[in-house]
């Protein structure tokens, strides 16, 4: 018979609280990444502690100067100088396929 007693005993049905901050980053967030208006490939964030600028942060690693970038919802617009437009599309072909 159940008399609505539970003896102290209760279940949860969740566990391990909430994240109260509002920014949920999932581990899995991916970009489309453009140079001006080419696509390149996908960046997929794999931890948490990438961001979607490690690719403009690996061009500077190269020496590629005057490159600037915008996120636009999921992409993310590289816009480097004229005259270095192959040579980044190159680097982050290789970036993109060495992750």
């Amino acid at each position: 018979m159940n008399n609505g007693n539970t003896n102290g005993n209760m279940l949860f049905p969740f566990f391990g609280g909430s994240d109260n901050d509002g920014v949920t980053k999932s581990p899995h967030d991916s970009y489309d990444i453009y140079v001006n208006e080419e696509y390149i490939g996908k960046k997929t964030l794999l931890t948490q502690n990438e961001k979607v600028d490690d690719v403009l942060d690996f061009i500077n690693r190269q020496g590629i100067k005057g490159v600037t970038a915008e996120l636009q919802g999921d992409h993310f617009i590289i816009h480097p100088s004229e005259n270095e437009t192959e040579h980044v599309k190159d680097a982050i072909s290789t970036y993109l396929q060495n992750r």
